[in-house]
């Protein structure tokens, strides 16, 4: 007794005590990684490292403790420290990624931090690995490799996507962010800017696409999924990147990226890019004459432009208010030469121009975002428009114009100069003890389209757009590993009245990973295109658009006006399973079923003379206003616009799995059904109320399977050297968006659809059905030192005839081949 009364006093009861220290950091590259939580084992005493990855306990007894050291996206280690009495200063921790598949960490889903298969959505990751393995400089073609993301090249440097079918030439229901910025152009077609924004791929931290509506979180047109590109934090990457990419069609890129941590208040980057090259040859027919301009001829595009070209950057400033708490200001900007495909044919896009400013304040409760965009049409134009008038002008029977005239009067540049203004403050915060986390906040959008009445109906006065939203979302952990999320958002449109978007969703921990059932319901608000336009013979149907319809007499005044657009409302159901099932195995699979209220059409033709757009008079383009029969009676004319569907069931399943034998080969797998019952040609499909459900009514846009299958190696010959091999399947189609058409039936031929009383009505030439390829990519690479790397990719491999997209070019083979150089800043900051 006296001996245990004698030892009870040195371990419970001792006064004496120290501190501990410490900073963790990057195994691979030495950064900071501030964030992490580092817990005394035993106890509940933890802390979270600061901005500089630093951590301190006080008042720590004396003796061993083991330190338990975590980072979501790295390996948790336990670390053996003596503590004697005073202060203990250790040496930098390591930690490293752990790479294993459901180890990503993601913050899209849920607007914070957590594990990939903890997340309550669809999401999938590219991430550092896969981004520096990419040869090119076209991020988006990644993408092809993601389940559930419809991938559509339409060039050599141009590539879009969508998800969940219902494609079109005018697609905005993938919503595209930068850094929880809004990376939509500010141009009226609110389209995202895939290859054109400002930001380059050696910036780039990681891509997170989170499929299904999103509306609860990010308001809006985050309709049927989210892009999100998140760059990297320059106080935790630093050094200076040099990267040159060259290939066939006279492809090159030159990138060079430089971030610093100038002290521990201060830190840079910027980055910047020149790429260019030259799409495959194509030319698509363009129908000309009719009526007072002679007989129709179809003649080849004129004044196309195959050379790209872009040219951007960005510049960021950190400054650290304290470790916990930063402001960040960001700018940058873009511009591009470029073709583009659209509903009526191309248009080719030059100087065209997207800039934006932005300030954040991020700490760990509050987080606020103020940022306006900014962009410039340049001298861009409508090939088709421009190549039909001119063969007008110059050919009509009476008072033909010289070509010098004909060119003057055919060349109308596409003239718009927007800005949108975006504001959004957030705040959350963790109960602990009822576990249960919070996420509150408040988002203002105003658009300011300026397009001088040439594409939009605003010569008599300014546009104005704004949107008002508030969210909360609550997250609670219950019993037997289950949590239970719900969000609620309320959004105020200018021109559309009030909504509310609810999510909810069910996730249950399984093993190593986790099985989830959602709902949620999303908006999609008509862009100030669909509102606003007059674009050629494209009209906005925002309030109605009143028409002579063909057959009647002009005499008899008989007018119709089209049903005015709302918004569209999708609500969907998912259940889901994502992890590691058996060894080495992981899969996620998703399977979800859709209900589209009031579905956007791609543009639909209208047989009629256009008069109003709203209450604004317009005048229809002479190449399709038709024409008068002796009797007085319409023929002949058309425009295009959207239209809202009846109900559109849309459903699939999305699935993927990859086998890691060990750490050298690995295997993926990924496969997507699509089924819709548009196919059926329901009575309230009739976008365009003629009585007729025709073939543009009823497609889906989009194939019914695709699969891609790749096989990996890497860490060869010394964890130095990797190889890739894929292919990727996608199934044959037909699409139809406004005049252009692809379809197996009327291949080699102008295209038609049969709409009211068993009529014609045309539309572009019809180069055949989209899809129905199987293609194949191989990519390599070396890491010749710790500072240089080469790779070379080829797509396309046996250059097998693909087209991708109506109105595009075939795809052939793409070689790409990159040197990149990255040299560590030897100074790491000033204290």
């Amino acid at each position: 007794m006296p001996l245990l009364f004698s030892i009870i006093p040195s371990v419970v009861f001792s006064q004496s005590t120290g501190s501990i220290s410490g900073k963790i950091i990057d195994k691979q590259t030495n950064e900071p990684l501030p964030g992490a939580t580092v817990t005394i084992k035993g106890t509940l005493i933890s802390e979270v490292t600061n901005n500089e990855g630093s951590f301190a306990f006080q008042k720590v007894n004396v003796g061993k403790v083991i330190l338990v050291i975590s980072y979501i996206g790295y390996e948790t280690i336990e670390f053996l420290v003596t503590i004697d009495e005073g202060k203990k200063v250790i040496d930098n921790i390591s930690l490293a990624i752990d790479d294993r598949m459901g180890n990503a960490v993601v913050v899209s889903a849920s607007k914070r931090r957590e594990k990939i298969t903890d997340a309550p959505a669809s999401i999938h990751v590219i991430g550092r690995k896969e981004l520096e393995q990419f040869t090119g400089s076209n991020t988006f073609e990644l993408l092809s490799k993601v389940p559930g993301v419809e991938f559509t090249r339409t060039g050599v440097d141009h590539a879009s996507i969508n998800a969940r079918g219902l494609n079109s030439a005018f697609n905005g229901k993938v919503f595209q962010m930068v850094d929880d910025r809004n990376s939509m152009t500010a141009l009226s077609g609110s389209l995202p800017m895939h290859n054109n924004s400002s930001i380059i791929k050696e910036d780039i931290g990681s891509i997170e696409v989170v499929l299904g509506p999103q509306t609860a979180l990010y308001g809006p047109n985050a309709h049927n999924a989210i892009i999100n590109f998140i760059t990297k934090d320059p106080r935790t990457s630093e050094g200076t990147t040099v990267a040159i990419s060259a290939g066939n069609q006279y492809q090159f890129s030159a990138r060079i990226r430089q971030a610093a941590k100038i002290n521990n208040k201060w830190a840079y980057k910027f980055a910047g890019e020149y790429a260019a090259g030259k799409e495959f040859g194509f030319y698509d027919t363009v129908y000309a004459g009719g009526g007072a301009n002679g007989p129709i001829a179809h003649i080849p595009e004129r004044g196309m432009d195959f050379d790209f070209r872009h040219i951007r950057g960005e510049a960021h400033v950190y400054y650290s208010i304290n470790p916990k708490a930063d402001i960040i200001i960001s700018a940058g900007g873009s511009k591009h030469n470029s073709i583009n495909t659209h509903t009526g044919g191309h248009n080719l896009f030059r100087e065209v121009s997207n800039s934006f400013l932005q300030a954040r304040y991020v700490s760990p409760r509050f987080y606020l975002n103020l940022y306006n965009a900014w962009a410039d049409f340049g001298t861009s134009f409508s090939v088709a428009a421009y190549t039909r008038d001119y063969w007008n002008f110059t050919h009509r029977p009476f008072n033909p114009l010289s070509p010098e005239e004909a060119e003057k009067a055919a060349m109308r540049p596409i003239h718009e100069t927007p800005q949108r203004l975006n504001a959004e403050a957030q705040y959350n915060y963790k109960f602990e003890k009822a576990k249960l986390f919070l996420v509150t906040g408040l988002s203002y959008q105003k658009d300011k389209p300026r397009a001088y009445g040439i594409t939009l109906v605003d010569s008599a006065g300014r546009i104005y757009v704004t949107q008002v939203g508030a969210v909360l979302q609550l997250e609670k952990s219950l019993p037997w590993g289950i949590r239970l999320v719900g969000a609620g958002r309320w959004d105020n449109h200018s021109n559309f009245g009030n909504f509310f978007s609810p999510k909810l969703g069910l996730v249950k921990r399984m093993g190593n990973g986790n099985a989830r059932i959602t709902w949620g319901r999303a908006y999609s608000m008509p862009s100030v295109l669909y509102q606003y336009a007059k674009n050629g013979s494209f009209y906005g149907n925002g309030r109605g658009i009143t028409y002579i319809p063909n057959g009647t007499k002009i005499s008899d005044s008989i007018k119709k006006t089209t049903n005015p657009l709302i918004p569209e409302e999708v609500n969907t159901w998912e259940l889901g399973y994502k992890g590691t099932i058996a060894k080495n195995l992981y899969i996620d699979i998703n399977y979800f079923n859709g209900l589209s209220k009031n579905f956007f059409t791609p543009s639909i033709g209208v047989g009629g003379r256009a008069l109003y757009v709203g209450d604004i008079p317009v005048t229809h383009p002479e190449s399709s206003a038709g024409s008068v029969t002796s009797s007085g009676t319409l023929n002949g004319a058309q425009f295009t616009t959207i239209f809202n569907f009846g109900d559109v069931k849309v459903y699939g399943i999305d699935a993927g799995l990859t086998y890691t034998f060990n750490k050298f080969i690995s295997l993926s797998l990924n496969y997507s059904w699509l089924g819709s019952d548009i196919s059926e040609g329901h009575a309230d499909n009739d976008a365009n109320r003629d009585d007729t459900v025709s073939a543009d009514e009823r497609s889906l846009n989009s194939p019914a399977h695709r699969g891609f299958v790749s096989l990996n190696f890497q860490n060869l010959c010394k964890q130095k050297m990797y190889i890739n091999i894929s292919a990727r399947f996608v199934q044959q189609y037909d699409f139809y968006s406004g005049s252009q058409i692809s379809t197996a039936a009327g291949e080699g031929s102008r295209g038609f659809v049969v709409v009211e009383g068993g009529k014609r009505l045309n539309k572009n030439f019809d180069w055949g059905p989209l899809g129905g390829f199987t293609t194949f990519d191989f990519s390599a690479g070396y890491k010749i030192n710790e500072m240089i790397s080469a790779g070379m990719s080829i797509t396309n491999l046996f250059d097998t005839e693909q087209r991708e997209y109506a109105g595009s070019s075939l795809i052939g083979r793409l070689i790409m081949f990159e040197l990149k150089v990255h040299v560590p800043n030897n100074n790491k900051g000033m204290k």
